[in-house]
Order: C-alpha cells, then structure tokens, then sequence
C-alpha cells in the first residue's frame, strides 16, 4: 500500500513538472487565461509565437508583454494574449498559427486594435519562403483588417537573434531574419497600409534583454510592452 502511495505521488509530480514546463514554454493552447471586455473598453488582441506568449520570461502571469501592456494602457483597455509557441505566419510551414483555435478565437475576440507579430520561426530552414511568407502574412493582415470591429492593426519586425555560445538557439536563422523577413514585413505594413512597430532596431545591440538570445526576459518584456503603448498612445 505505502509503494502504490508513494508511486502515485511520484506520477502526480512527474504530472505536475510536465504541465508546468509545457505551459511555461507556451505549448498548451487550451490553458491560455482570458479577460472578458467589459462594456465600453477598447480590446487590444496581442497575435504572435512565444515571444508575444512570453515564453521563458520570470514571473510570466506578471512579466508577459500582453500583461504589462494592459497595466500602461490602464481600465479602459482589454488586453489578451493569445501568443502560441512556435507557430508561423507560413501556412505550409511546421506549425502554421492560421491552425491553432487561439487564432480563432483572437477574430473572435473582436478587437479594436490587433498588435502582431510572426516571424522568427518561419526563418527555420525548412519553412522558410519569402513568396508564402508575404502573401500568408498579408492575409492574415486581412483577416484582421475585414472584421466587423475594424480594429487598427500594428504589424511588428521581429527583434534580433542573439547567439548564446556561438549559436542561435531554435533553429533560428539570423541571417533570413535580418536580410530577409524584416525588410518583408516593412514592405507588407506598406503594402497593407498598417502600423509597423520596429522592433530589431529597439532591441538592437541590447542582448542582455535577453533570457536565451531569441526570447525577452522581464526587463526586455517590459521594453517591448513600453515601445508598443508608445505606438498605441501617439495613435
């Protein structure tokens, strides 16, 4: 009886731990907290992969862009995250964001301002083309764009790559982000007449902000939700 006890609570923590890194890194789409708008607040939808999720950020249900967003833009707005690990704005890619509920439930959402931004795992090697990327992510863009709701849509250049021991982390590439992805998404806010928020030149030079070299830590995050609030703020 004492082993069968003691068995179980090993499974249960093993359980626990598993749960937890899963969440903590942004793999479990259903556990994703959501805020209801009341009557009369402005619904901001952060659309995007880890980095908009705050995967590796300490202290996330604090430290998350989304949330530290929310807490600058103040009681009129909503802001959800609705940030999924690794997805792609590249509908052919590994893990394309256009499949996961939580892009349908952002449309549903029904907001007024769409901040998002895709990227940085489309710039793997076996995802990457910059023909699907443009046309993929603009309609995403559209879908945004053509709600009832008629949000105001902020597109943003992914930031930087860092290496972290003489490698990017993730499968990452550096050079396709830097030579091609954020001059694509540049042209794609043009092309689609959206705000662009640049996010490689704010975060430029500055890897300490880091937590792995592709993803913000707290004071990164931070960084980020303040350059996004000055965008939404000057609007």
């Amino acid at each position: 009886m004492i082993k069968f006890i003691i068995a179980t609570a090993v499974v249960l923590i093993a359980a626990v731990i598993i749960i937890s890194v899963l969440f903590y890194f942004g793999f479990i789409d259903f556990y994703h907290p959501m805020k209801k708008a009341e009557e009369n607040q402005i619904r901001v939808a952060c659309v995007g992969d880890s980095i908009t999720f705050g995967c590796m950020v300490q202290n996330w249900q604090k430290n998350n862009y989304p949330t530290v967003l929310n807490h600058l833009l103040g009681e009129d707005y909503c802001v959800n995250n609705f940030g999924y690990t690794n997805r792609t704005a590249i509908k052919s890619a590994d893990y394309p964001y256009t499949n996961e509920k939580l892009y349908r439930q952002s449309l549903d959402f029904k907001p007024d301002i769409v901040v998002l931004m895709l990227g940085s795992n489309d710039s793997k090697e076996n995802n990457w083309d910059k023909e699907k990327f443009i046309k993929d992510y603009c309609e995403i863009i559209y879908s945004y764009l053509t709600l009832d709701s008629s949000p105001e849509v902020y597109i943003l250049v992914p930031p930087p790559l860092f290496e972290v021991r003489g490698r990017v982390m993730w499968q990452l590439r550096k050079d396709v982000l830097v030579d091609e992805i954020c001059p694509a998404v540049k042209s794609i806010a043009d092309k689609m007449g959206v705000h662009c928020i640049d996010m490689y030149s704010v975060f430029e030079n500055r890897k300490e902000l880091f937590s792995d070299g592709v993803h913000p830590n707290a004071k990164g995050s931070k960084v980020f939700a303040q350059k996004v609030y000055e965008a939404i703020n000057k609007e």
